[in-house]
């Protein structure tokens, strides 16, 4: 179990100074040790996270020439995706659904950012669209925590994500995964926050500790896990933290589907961070003194495949 190596913070009291004071505190310690943490009375209700399991599975379910309507086949990520291995995935932007003018001036990267959504009915954008716009309150109050923890005004993020790039994706692991293979690999996520919904009970997200200790996450009813990305380590100089982390299979007798849904909240696309301390020397992030978003994402995808190549 990830114990106080990823602790439960109860956000139910965080419309009161002293509340908010000892959440903020809380966040601080696990942001400066695993970067993970599972939120409680975090108030998206409990209906809506329902009807968002039930339309994205449904949509999983379908014959596969319904799904393949929705399927992506150019340079974004939005709609179906098949990426390999144990499972298949649905993802939509928030820049998806302006206007041809508006993404174009997205800037020149990524592309992903300027693709149109592609939603299989309108039943299902609308739930998807609730649900990114409860996402988004709450991240927005999560990153007000953050500056509280990092002793900064608590609005001091507000307008670097007032028109922010967001991501909502879905992945649908299969029933029977391959044995004696992870359900996904090993990462750190490349943004600055990340509120997950694991299905109760279910398992299988692992975080690392030190080099080789796998510790699981408990999958809390009523919870989202919350962990920061490489940006939001990036930006605090490395005094946070971006953990490792895999989904590993399930107990052979206890393979069954499972849903995950990462909203990704990301920054607008020109935001300029500079960290908040400088780098260590010898560190990779060393040689950024500055960057806008839409750069680091570009940076992150030429330092990644480079080394897998």
């Amino acid at each position: 179990m990830a114990d106080a190596f990823v602790p439960i913070i109860d956000l139910s009291d965080r419309d009161t100074e002293a509340g908010r004071a000892a959440i903020a505190d809380a966040v601080r310690r696990a942001c400066e040790t695993s970067g993970f943490f599972t939120i409680v009375g975090h108030g998206v209700p409990q209906d809506l996270v329902a009807r968002m399991c039930t339309t994205t599975k449904g949509f999983f379910t379908l014959p596969e020439t319904e799904k393949e309507r929705s399927a992506n086949q150019g340079v974004g990520v939005s709609g179906l995706r098949r990426p390999g291995g144990p499972y298949e995935a649905f993802a939509a932007h928030v820049t998806g659904d302006l206007s041809d003018e508006e993404r174009a001036g997205l800037g020149d990267y990524p592309a992903t950012w300027k693709a149109p959504n592609i939603w299989p009915d309108a039943d299902f954008k609308a739930t998807w669209d609730e649900y990114i716009a409860a996402m988004t309150a709450l991240s927005a109050d999560i990153m007000r925590l953050f500056a509280l923890a990092l002793e900064l005004d608590e609005d001091f993020f507000d307008e670097k994500f007032d028109e922010h790039v967001s991501l909502l994706l879905a992945n649908y692991y299969y029933p029977r995964p391959e044995q004696d293979r992870l359900r996904r690999d090993a990462h750190t996520d490349w943004g600055s926050l990340t509120v997950l919904y694991v299905e109760d009970a279910l398992g299988g997200l692992q975080v690392l500790r030190g080099e080789d200790d796998w510790l699981d996450v408990p999958a809390v009813p009523g919870s989202f896990v919350v962990n920061i990305g490489d940006l939001m380590a990036f930006w605090t100089g490395g005094r946070w933290s971006s953990t490792v982390h895999r989904v590993v299979n399930p107990e052979a007798e206890n393979a069954s589907s499972r849903i995950s849904i990462p909203f990704f909240y990301l920054p607008n696309h020109d935001t300029s961070i500079e960290p908040m301390r400088p780098w260590e020397a010898g560190t990779t992030e060393a040689d950024l003194d500055r960057v806008t978003v839409g750069q680091w994402f570009a940076w992150k995808m030429q330092t990644t495949y480079q080394a897998a190549s």
